[in-house]
């Protein structure tokens, strides 16, 4: 998605007018791009202009998906522990991470995050869960936010989209059996 698209989180254009307001936003920028990991973490934008879209996980729901863009965009990674739970396969972790990006950078891109998008990241691939504006994020009493946090998770090997039951492999991953030819 655009970066201007989002109505909701943008503000008020005579209060980034205000040398304040800049300066706090060019030295978060610059902060962030100065202590993000290298490589930059990789945003790929889903294609949303496919009809078939999965409403509650916002993933295409063809054989394959596909993006739109793919962006190298500095950003602050927060790692948590991983959260282990017993399901049919086995004990599984769930792994969460916070991606902190700067408004300045998706200005720059002009890139906003959406639920479903994909980030690759010191070899694994994650999906954004949620796109959160933490409240200590905000300059002072402007409503101009600094920055945001995608949070997400490294969704189960084999597939992007999660599976309804994961002891049974995706159509997709099924081995194809070529028939035998008659003698």
């Amino acid at each position: 998605m655009k970066f201007m698209d989002r109505k909701e989180f943008l503000y008020n254009p005579e209060v980034f007018t205000i040398a304040d307001t800049q300066t706090a936003l060019k030295i978060h920028s610059e902060y962030i791009r100065k202590h993000s990991q290298i490589p930059f973490p990789r945003f790929f934008e889903v294609d949303r202009r496919i009809e078939k879209i999965d409403t509650l996980w916002h993933q295409p729901l063809d054989d394959r998906t596909v993006f739109s863009r793919v962006i190298d965009m500095p950003a602050l990674v927060q790692k948590e522990r991983p959260d282990w739970r017993m399901t049919r396969v086995g004990l599984v972790p769930q792994q969460k991470n916070k991606f902190w990006v700067g408004n300045l950078l998706l200005q720059e891109f002009d890139y906003f995050p959406q639920r479903g998008d994909n980030l690759y990241h010191d070899g694994y691939r994650h999906m954004i869960v949620n796109v959160v504006l933490e409240p200590q994020g905000y300059w002072q009493q402007t409503n101009v936010w600094l920055g945001l946090i995608c949070e997400t998770i490294i969704p189960a090997d084999g597939d992007a989209r999660p599976v309804i039951n994961p002891g049974n492999a995706v159509t997709s991953e099924r081995l194809q059996v070529m028939p035998e030819p008659e003698i």
